[in-house]
């Protein structure tokens, strides 16, 4: 009888052990899982960020929509401006140019090289490609939340935006019915509130 109950209490022992492991061996899984996508969705989202601050840069506003904001990037340029000659420390450089002490050549760089180039790609974590910028990481072909707008502050009318992707799109696959998450919440850049190009993520 003895030996029966000292096998009996091995084999609870074992068992417990075995589900304590599998438990600890699944909270890892899943913290790598989300970690690894919760990456990639904040790449997306600087990157969505970039193109919309040099979007700014060229039309002293955000881009309304992604459409608006990938043509810009595809099919737009910056103008690279450079001045040869030596400017005196007597006159500006517009009164140099005018005599022709200094020389100014504009050429073009497109803007998807120009803020994406392969120094800015090097440490991406995934393969870059233009065209999937709207797309959560994924999310099964889910857009992230795009906004743009303007906010009135001090008096001054600022251009805003937003980029939001839900939880529930970011992690969709995976099972969080044990976590304490709010699939409603969620990863985002800049606000429609504040003009704000922060992401919420703790940078």
């Amino acid at each position: 009888m003895k030996i029966g109950i000292k096998i009996g209490l091995w084999v609870v022992v074992a068992v417990l052990s075995f589900l304590v492991y599998q438990s600890i061996a699944g909270k890892i899984e899943f913290e790598e899982q989300t970690h690894d996508r919760r990456s990639a969705v904040i790449q997306n989202l600087k990157d969505i960020r970039t193109a919309q601050m040099a979007y700014k840069s060229v039309n002293d506003r955000y881009a309304k929509d992604f459409e608006q904001l990938l043509d810009f990037v595809k099919h737009d340029s910056f103008p690279m401006i450079k001045a040869e000659g030596m400017v005196p420390d007597t006159m500006s450089e517009s009164q140099a140019v005018l005599l022709g002490l200094v020389t100014r050549d504009t050429s073009y760089v497109s803007v998807k090289d120009s803020i994406f180039s392969p120094r800015y790609l090097r440490d991406h974590l995934m393969a870059f490609y233009i065209d999937s910028l709207p797309y959560i990481p994924f999310g099964n072909g889910v857009k992230f939340d795009f906004n743009a707008g303007f906010v009135e502050k001090g008096k001054v009318r600022v251009s805003v935006f937003a980029v939001f992707a839900a939880f529930e799109h970011v992690y969709r696959g995976i099972d969080t019915s044990n976590e304490a998450i709010d699939l409603g919440e969620g990863l985002q850049v800049g606000s429609m509130e504040d003009p704000s190009t922060s992401g919420n993520w703790g940078e």
